[in-house]
């Protein structure tokens, strides 16, 4: 998700500019915004989902998450984007932070072996692909598209996870 967020609408940031009214620079500045915020926040979101329960708390930051991305999508105006982005870094360290606890709290051996490798496949594919699909989201439905897009994939993942999911800590 966090790879993903950070590579989608690369693409999309000239025509960004221009329906913002605004330049390259601040626009670029947006993934900074994401990228700070997501990083940063990894050195303090272990420690609560540990204290509050990681499926609780990784549930409701793909729902923040969803809810901010289709924001960004409604209300086009950089000050938005900046806050949207910076809580969408947030909500992103929490996802990612809380799955690659839950793999460790769950599996052992051999199965750990094998999730953590899958694991690692999708956060090495996902910046490779989501450039091409937010190209493909650019020119057939403009910039918006993107964060649209960014709003249904995490709601699907919470679903699965609700469906699927549970509490990992002990």
């Amino acid at each position: 998700l966090a790879g993903f967020a950070t590579d989608i609408y690369l693409p999309s940031l000239p025509s960004m500019a221009t329906n913002l009214q605004a330049s390259a620079s601040q626009i670029q500045l947006s993934l900074l915004v994401f990228m700070a915020s997501a990083g940063i926040s990894q050195l303090f979101v272990g420690s609560l989902l540990d204290s509050y329960g990681r499926y609780k708390l990784s549930n409701t930051s793909l729902f923040v998450f969803s809810v901010v991305s289709i924001v960004i999508g409604l209300v086009p105006n950089l000050e938005v984007l900046y806050i949207m982005r910076m809580v969408q870094g947030v909500s992103a360290a929490f996802v990612l932070v809380a799955r690659r606890a839950y793999f460790m709290d769950t599996y052992s051996g051999e199965q750990l072996k094998h999730y953590t490798s899958l694991f690692s496949i999708i956060w090495a594919t996902a910046p490779i692909v989501a450039p091409f699909l937010g190209g493909y989201l650019q020119k057939a439905f403009g910039w918006r598209s993107t964060f649209y897009l960014l709003g249904i994939l995490p709601l699907i993942i919470l679903v699965l996870t609700l469906k699927y999911g549970g509490e990992s800590a002990k």
